[in-house]
């Protein structure tokens, strides 16, 4: 497998060094066209048109930084992001993931994966500064403000972006997805990222609830495991007020989730079922989410596993 760098935040340099006029094009043209895969669907969901310029309404979406928002502070993420060995540390988790799941053993064809860190706004993405994607096959994206004691958490984003990479390759994985395979994809790579980094540099969202208030969510996500209108398992995973933020406040989602309950209840499935077989988190990337979701002791699937023991932990 080819692992290709883009060099985004070379790119981004080059922009904010150029003339202040010639800086929009340049950004269309040495930013966001290379990442066009990764953004050009995107536009399918845009509110209110794209204009003239549909990568620059991507741009937007997506919270990177854009030229308007200054030359000096951009300048100044960038090269702290250059000394803190930001794309060399992504590419070395890079190549470890790719090196443990072997997916060329199990039948996954992905023969080229491109990596490409961009620059986002300041205060696009909250207090952690960072975020990943990996719904693209062939790409990890990550997206990031630099706040220097959450850079080296970066590399589990990395993991946990391959992870998906390898995972969206299933054959259970299917469009429309069911929320049950959604939620134990996210909790397959936060597990996996957990292995190759620690539990330590997972993100808070994996933490958030505890294990009472994921048992009293616990029914109505089996009442809703097959469910496959996007925007509904999208409530689920994300919560009513991720959901909110992202639509720029528009209640989108009045599920009563809270935020990011898919991801933590999707890490103790997968969590608990490693426990229960002896599976790796790497093993289990190629597992049915069926079985995973009913031998972790969670869920009833098919007429298999009852809801979760008391004696579980988080």
């Amino acid at each position: 497998m080819q692992i290709t760098e883009i060099d985004t935040l070379g790119a981004m340099r080059e922009v904010l060094n150029s003339p202040e006029d010639q800086q929009l094009a340049l950004f269309r043209e040495r930013v966001m066209e290379p990442l066009r895969p990764t953004w050009e669907n995107l536009l399918r969901y845009l509110t209110g048109g794209t204009g003239d310029y549909p990568a620059l309404a991507a741009a937007r979406t997506m919270k990177l930084y854009l030229p308007e928002m200054g030359r000096e502070q951009g300048l100044a993420a960038l090269d702290t992001l250059e000394r803190e060995r930001v794309q060399q540390d992504n590419l070395a988790a890079l190549q470890r993931a790719v090196a443990v799941l072997k997916p060329a053993e199990h039948g996954i064809s992905l023969p080229e994966v491109r990596l490409a860190v961009t620059l986002a706004s300041p205060d696009g993405l909250g207090e952690e500064g960072y975020t990943g994607a990996g719904n693209t096959p062939g790409w990890v994206t990550l997206s990031v403000w630099p706040n220097s004691h959450k850079l080296s958490k970066l590399p589990a984003v990395t993991a946990h972006e391959f992870n998906h990479n390898v995972r969206f390759q299933q054959p259970d994985w299917t469009f429309p997805m069911s929320l049950g395979a959604y939620l134990v994809a996210e909790g397959l790579a936060e597990s996996f990222a957990a292995a190759l980094h620690g539990p330590e540099s997972l993100g808070p969202w994996t933490g958030t609830l505890g294990l009472d208030t994921l048992r009293e969510l616990q029914p109505r996500f089996q009442a809703a495991l097959h469910e496959q209108d996007f925007g509904v398992v999208r409530g689920y995973i994300f919560g009513d007020g991720v959901m909110s933020a992202f639509s720029g406040g528009q209640a989108v989602s009045d599920l009563g989730i809270p935020d990011y309950a898919g991801y933590a209840l999707g890490y103790r499935v997968v969590q608990d079922y490693l426990a229960h077989t002896g599976r790796t988190p790497a093993q289990a990337t190629y597992d049915p989410w069926r079985v995973i979701a009913a031998e972790s002791g969670w869920f009833t699937v098919e007429g298999q596993a009852v809801k979760p023991s008391k004696s579980q932990t988080v």
